[in-house]
């Protein structure tokens, strides 16, 4: 992941970002994303957590159901936030926590599957990268090299446990919404901007601004439910993440339960 404490999809701009804004702006997201991540409940006792950070989005109580973590986080400082995080959390059980420096996703995808295997029963949790695999690779668009991730994992979540939240669009466009926003499927990007940014303004008060693809049509089956969740990540400037996850029990659906075409 080249110099992973400089590099655009993190490093310490996003740290900074963190540091400021983690426990006032994000803080109705990282609780939604949290309550969500519950319904995630694979029977496996180990958790292989691709690209966390710092863990500043994920509630240290998703943690408590498995004995053992295994980071994939190239960034030192991310390792070590990460672990005095969980470390300083109250629960119930600390899991045992364990790091992998080495890319085994962005320029090396072909060493994912195989590090999964050597876990054995293992679950998945792909903590908000896929949707920054084409800012890592540097394209803005699809090609052999983000399709070599898409395939490897393809691949890795075959017949395991596996949850993903990511980066579906980004911008300056103010989301407009109820979060989580459910849908039995996945949205496609019409449905996306009728149900999510309906009526919305640019944050000047504007025309609506354009919003960036983060180009993870393929990454996971579509037919499986899916979440949205608003990630303002910092003042005036949004992220819709997009969240599904399988071989778990339903996911926590809030007071209101939003589909496609109605509310349940």
């Amino acid at each position: 992941m080249g110099t992973s404490w400089l590099n655009d999809a993190g490093g310490l701009r996003y740290h900074a970002r963190a540091f400021r804004y983690s426990k006032e702006l994000w803080q109705p997201f990282r609780w939604t994303l949290g309550e969500w991540l519950l319904g995630f409940q694979p029977k496996a006792r180990t958790l292989l957590l691709v690209g966390p950070s710092g863990g500043y989005c994920i509630q240290p109580f998703v943690f408590e159901r498995y004995e053992r973590i295994v980071c994939l986080e190239p960034d030192p400082i991310a390792r070590w936030v990460f672990k005095r995080k969980l470390r300083q959390a109250p629960l119930e059980r600390q899991p045992l926590l364990e790091f992998i420096a080495e890319d085994h996703l962005i320029q090396h995808p072909e060493k994912l599957p195989r590090l999964v295997e050597s876990l054995g029963d293992t679950a998945l949790m792909f903590s908000n990268i896929v949707g920054q695999a084409c800012v890592l690779l540097g394209v803005d668009e699809d090609g052999p090299a983000l399709g070599a991730v898409r395939a490897a994992v393809q691949e890795t979540i075959s017949g395991r446990a596996w949850a993903s939240f990511h980066d579906r669009v980004s911008g300056y466009l103010r989301p407009s919404f109820e979060q989580p926003f459910w849908c039995e499927t996945r949205m496609t990007d019409e449905e996306l901007t009728q149900h999510l940014f309906e009526g919305s303004q640019g944050s000047t008060g504007g025309p609506p601004l354009a919003l960036t693809c983060h180009l993870t049509d393929g990454f996971f089956p579509e037919a499986l439910p899916h979440s949205y969740f608003n990630w303002e990540l910092e003042p005036g400037a949004f992220h819709v993440i997009e969240g599904v996850f399988s071989d778990a029990t339903p996911a926590v659906r809030g007071s209101r339960k939003q589909i496609l075409g109605g509310n349940a």
